[in-house]
């Protein structure tokens, strides 16, 4: 699992792969066009599985290419959290690295607080 980390030392995305899929989570400055929330985060859930195919029709060579499974966009960090065992379940049967995944994404909520 990779922490992904931005200027200033704090992780804005983490990234796990299990099998054949790459699951990325990100953390990003709410855009000003949305109103309907004062949460000052949006989150971002990309599910892409590697495949591998045939460049083009006229040739035999075969690349590596990345299939979206599933996209979607999260309004706050709590709305998140709800909903993303069930997701990571359709793709992911062990429940411990589920677990590690889920407290990995708590790093991006709580990242800014300060330690006591």
């Amino acid at each position: 699992m990779i922490k992904g980390k931005d200027k200033k030392n704090s992780p804005d995305y983490v990234k796990a792969f299990h099998n054949d899929y790459v699951i990325t989570i990100g953390r990003h400055p709410r855009f000003n066009w949305v109103t309907h929330t004062d949460k000052d985060y949006m989150y971002f859930l990309y599910i892409t599985r590697t495949e591998k195919n045939f460049v083009s029709k006229n040739s035999a060579h075969v690349g590596n290419f990345n299939i979206l499974c599933h996209q979607q966009t999260f309004y706050d960090y709590h709305h998140l959290m709800l909903v993303i065992e069930p997701i990571l379940s359709e793709y992911i049967l062990e429940s411990e690295k589920i677990f590690k995944i889920c407290m990995l994404v708590q790093e991006l909520e709580y990242q800014s607080e300060p330690a006591q």
